[in-house]
């Protein structure tokens, strides 16, 4: 099974549980952006981050790491490049309809939208 279609079901059918701890993670992240600032003094300092990385998925249940944050960004990576792409472009008729993402986590990650950079 392809592993980009998998990880969508599971973000899908995510449980009440299994949404909340999400949550957690995202805040626990957001609350140390040199986790996702690439500006940031810390950004480079691998160890540091490793250490950050452990304590925010030890304080959770069950215990989450980088590779989730990881697949969570990536999703809202996917569901932004949806959104922007889908807006209309200066001179464009006003018929065509945007995008809006219905995922439930779009919005906890919005904060990282200043710092995921589209590749050229």
């Amino acid at each position: 099974m392809d592993t980009e279609y998998q990880s969508d079901i599971e973000f899908d059918e995510s449980s009440e549980v299994q949404i909340v701890t999400y949550r957690t993670l995202i805040n626990l992240v957001k609350a140390n952006p040199v986790l996702y600032e690439k500006h940031h003094k810390g950004y480079n300092k691998r160890s540091d981050k490793l250490l950050m990385w452990n304590r925010i998925g030890i304080s959770l249940i069950p215990p989450m790491t980088e590779k989730e944050f990881y697949r969570l960004r990536q999703k809202f990576g996917k569901e932004r490049r949806k959104v922007l792409q889908s807006q209309p472009r200066s001179g464009a008729s006003g018929n065509d309809v945007s995008y809006k993402s219905n995922w439930i986590l779009y919005n906890d990650l919005m904060f990282l939208a200043d710092h995921i950079q589209p590749r050229q």
